[in-house]
């Protein structure tokens, strides 16, 4: 698939149709009473690093932000909605424990946020392409 830089509009609908594709593929969590809740949003940078976040879960507000300037094609948002929608499954709490022995890049959460990218990424893409 060509890789297309989107306008903001078409991210956001594809952001939302994965997020779909997810609760149906992926499950839900249990433990919470909503799905999350999904925006795409212009990304006003607070700090260096934050230039490189595709995306993130905030457990306590159930919300999945993806930060437009961050994913430019239909693969960047898919697969940031995908990896979010992983720490939605997954428990907070848990991960805080685990964050201060793993930290970011060794963490098990990470490493099966970033797996089910890659094994689910091209697949979600195949099945929303035509709802948009």
């Amino acid at each position: 698939m060509a890789k297309k830089n989107l306008d903001i509009k078409t991210k956001r609908r594809y952001a939302l149709l994965a997020t779909r594709w997810c609760r149906e593929n992926m499950g839900i969590n249990k433990r919470r009473k909503d799905l999350p809740k999904v925006s795409v949003r212009i990304n006003f940078v607070k700090e260096e690093t934050e230039r490189f976040i595709s995306g993130v879960f905030y457990a306590q507000q159930n919300k999945i932000i993806v930060y437009d300037k961050n994913c430019l094609t239909i693969e960047e948002v898919v697969s940031t909605v995908i990896h979010e929608y992983t720490h939605y499954l997954q428990s907070d709490v848990k991960y805080m424990e685990l964050y201060k022995k793993y930290y970011y890049k060794n963490h098990p959460y990470e490493k099966e946020a970033r797996k089910n990218e890659e094994l689910f990424t091209h697949l979600c893409i195949r099945k929303i392409k035509d709802l948009v």
